[in-house]
């Protein structure tokens, strides 16, 4: 009885600051009663027990707390009993109009310009531990506008679903008029990254990919906006048409990529923000994520902005792929929902994906995209028959708490939702909201409730309340307001009725420059001042949030190599240094100078405290050895001889009083290298000596060469000699027997000219002579 009697007649005290008189006497009366019940005394009274020593702490402990602001309040005793629940309060003689405590208010906007989520926009007061709660109620239209644009893949294997696509346009169409009573088509392309190792680079590939199957295809891209949407179904026909395929080497393709882009370039896409904005994704294989774009040295993250020139995507070789999360937060924010239409085995990989992607349906199309058609009428009836909602912008220290009370009387959680809703139901989604404790930046903040898929809010205004409105009790007592929202200039309150007025601080106010979206497309626009979005991969900040601590070049593991912020892209160094991760030290450029004070000798730029020479020609630390870089010397050489008078004419003298006397100091800087470069001749002479002593020498052992091998047969011939000569020897002695002659006519002589004979030949007949004289005489 004690709890429950306590509340109501808190909320009774509350209503005895803020309401008009009536019942307030009863009120008061009722008060009384409870002091004299003794209700108001509890065993864990943590209003006293703290010993709150001011009203801001008071308030602190939680919402049963109160404080007493009445000037003489138990006059001489601690500060601290002035901090305890209402009753005690009251009993202690402390007077209702003396003790602060804040209340909680929800306050509904009274200008509501939303017709399918309501309301649009709340006002909240909170206290620390304090909850208040308010209903959303969305429901759905009978027949949305629908903006459908085709992204497709086209890598040559979905050559076949392309041609299906001629055809599409005129059925989907009158299909689609039982849903929507204003259907738009659009159209675009993509295949990968136009960067080694995602395509082929080799000259006779690099325009067209599919040369090895005999195709005439269009050289690769990342991608490609090639039709804006358009009622104009014919010209969607066209386009398709003339649509050629491309390719690529390794298996993913570049789909999230051109998916983030289609989505957040709503201006070349031409999304409505009325329409039903679908995204179909056709194709056969799965996509890059982030990270992978490091294979090909990219390492640059993905801004999340539109990068969209004369339709093309300009940035895809120097920034990476985006994460599943960043695109997820980017379908979200455009209210975009996705359909993926895939064929063959990888329907699998992206209906995983679903869970990550909220807003999104996976099919699979039959061969040569027979059933795509179908396909595309299923996912949207299934798309509008699911309503979830998530929390945006979530508020430091205040939880949301959200459950879906759906059509056919069951709970589940917000983000669940509710499904198998028609256009005739109305969907109810109970808000809590709490604030654990103030936050230490103080301030109002709100924060955003965001049906899946729909264009339209709620925007919550949360105001924390972590302040007295009255003095803290030593010296005057003022007025205590609850008027607590008067004090924000972008607010008009009357009687606990409040509205943002937005007419006071026009969107204008919050563009760095007035061709840039409002707070750099990265936040909103709240009272002319941006409020960054809280992204999930870093912070985004700044006056126009143009600031970010993700999307820059890092060095060594730290963004702008922890001595600059990230603005834009670039890094903006802080004093002391620079380069383009703001890698190097601004002294650096010290170590770069010569002894002549020359910063790399005048042939290069100093590059992190290190000569980088520009002149191809220069070598050397400082770039100071340069053969060919003698210019001066040439152009000035009338005054360098002045330096060297001896053996100088008279005429050459004069000129070098008149012409070159008040330029002398500066030729003696500048040239004085000039006498000290080696002598030319002298080069000349070395080189010739060198040249001919090598040649000499190679003449000297071609010499040796012959004449050994000369040595070599003439020795071979003797040897032969004498071996023959004991050969024969031999025969001489195995011949000489009594032989039987017949008698026989003369023989014919033989005339043979022995001068012509060589000595070899000569020597054999004089042997065989001598054989024949043998055996006569045997």
């Amino acid at each position: 009885m004690c709890r429950s009697a306590l509340a109501f007649f808190t909320a009774a005290f509350v209503c005895l600051q803020n309401c008009r008189p009536g019942p307030a006497p009863f009120l008061r009366a009722a008060w009384v009663l409870l002091v004299v019940l003794g209700l108001g005394q509890s065993e864990d009274n943590r209003c006293t027990s703290s010993n709150a020593a001011s009203c801001t702490k008071c308030l602190a402990l939680g919402p049963e707390c109160g404080w007493c602001a009445q000037e003489d309040f138990i006059s001489g005793g601690l500060r601290s009993e002035r901090c305890d629940i209402i009753s005690n309060l009251i009993s202690k003689g402390c007077s209702t109009d003396s003790i602060e405590y804040p209340s909680v208010h929800v306050i509904p906007s009274e200008n509501e310009i939303n017709t399918q989520v309501t309301p649009g926009e709340v006002l909240i007061q909170l206290r620390p531990e304090a909850e208040a709660n308010f209903m959303l109620k969305i429901h759905p239209l009978k027949k949305y506008p629908v903006d459908l644009y085709y992204l497709v893949d086209v890598s040559a294997s979905m050559h076949n679903n392309i041609e299906k696509l001629n055809s599409v346009g005129n059925d989907l169409s009158r299909k689609m008029a039982y849903f929507s009573r204003d259907f738009r088509l659009g159209f675009g392309s993509y295949v990968d990254k136009t960067v080694s190792p995602y395509i082929s680079i080799h000259p006779e590939r690099i325009h067209n990919q599919c040369s090895d199957y005999n195709l005439d295809c269009m050289p690769p891209h990342g991608y490609i906006h090639v039709l804006s949407l358009t009622e104009n179904i014919t010209e969607f026909e066209k386009a398709v048409h003339r649509q050629k395929i491309s390719g690529n080497i390794d298996t993913p393709e570049g789909g999230f990529d051109a998916m983030l882009q289609a989505a957040v370039c709503e201006s070349h896409i031409g999304w409505r923000k009325e329409a039903k904005r679908l995204l179909l994704v056709m194709t056969d294989q799965t996509s890059h994520l982030a990270l992978d774009s490091k294979l090909a040295g990219i390492v640059v993250p993905n801004d999340g902005n539109c990068h969209l020139k004369n339709n093309i995507y300009v940035r895809s070789t120097s920034m990476e792929h985006p994460s599943l999360g960043q695109l997820s937060e980017k379908l979200i924010d455009n209210n975009i929902n996705v359909i993926f239409a895939v064929q063959g085995k990888q329907f699998h990989w992206y209906k995983d994906l679903l869970p990550l992607l909220p807003g999104t349906i996976a099919g699979e199309i039959e061969s040569k995209a027979a059933n795509l058609n179908n396909l595309v009428i299923d996912a949207y009836q299934k798309l509008i028959s699911e309503v979830k909602v998530q929390v945006e912008n979530q508020v430091k220290g205040v939880y949301f708490n959200i459950t879906a009370i759906c059509p056919d009387g069951t709970r589940k959680p917000g983000t669940d939702g509710c499904g198998n809703v028609t256009s005739n139901d109305e969907v109810l989604f109970n808000v809590t909201v709490k604030m654990r404790k103030c936050d230490v930046t103080g301030g109002k903040s709100y924060a955003i409730i965001k049906p899946i898929g729909f264009n339209e809010t709620t925007k919550i205004h949360i105001h924390r309340n972590c302040s007295c409105q009255c003095d803290d009790g030593r010296g005057s007592k003022r007025k205590c307001v609850d008027e607590i929202f008067l004090d924000a200039k972008c607010f008009q309150c009357n009687e606990n009725k409040c509205h943002f007025d937005e007419a006071q601080f026009p969107s204008e106010t919050c563009k760095s420059h007035k061709d840039q979206p409002v707070c750099s497309g990265r936040g909103v626009c709240v009272c002319g001042k941006c409020l960054c979005h809280k992204v999930k991969f870093g912070k985004v900040y700044g006056k126009y949030c143009e600031k970010d601590d993700f999307s820059c070049p890092y060095h060594h593991g730290n963004l702008c190599a922890g001595h600059g912020e990230c603005e834009a892209g670039r890094c903006q160094c802080f004093s002391g240094w620079e380069g383009d991760r703001c890698q190097c030290p601004s002294a650096s450029a010290q170590h770069c100078v010569n002894q002549k004070g020359q910063v790399c000798s005048g042939r290069g730029t100093c590059v992190c405290g290190r000569c980088e020479c520009t002149d191809p020609g220069s070598i050397g630390r400082f770039c100071e050895h340069c053969p060919t870089c003698h210019t001066a010397c040439s152009e000035n050489w009338n005054c360098v001889q002045c330096l060297h008078p001896h053996n100088l004419s008279q005429a050459i003298l004069d000129r070098c009083k008149t012409s070159c006397a008040l330029m002398e100091q500066h030729y003696m800087e500048q040239t004085s290298e000039c006498f000290s470069s080696p002598s030319y001749l002298r080069i000349f002479f070395i080189i010739f000596i060198v040249t001919f002593l090598i040649g000499l020498l190679k003449v000297l052992i071609i010499r040796q060469v012959i004449l050994q091998w000369n040595s070599n047969k003439i020795k071979s011939s003797a040897d032969y000699r004498v071996s023959a000569s004991k050969k024969d020897k031999l025969i001489l002695q195995s011949v000489c027997t009594r032989a039987v002659t017949y008698r026989r006519e003369k023989p014919e002589e033989i005339k043979m000219d022995i001068s012509k004979l060589n000595a070899h030949e000569t020597f054999r007949i004089s042997l065989y002579m001598s054989q024949m004289t043998g055996l006569n005489k045997c």
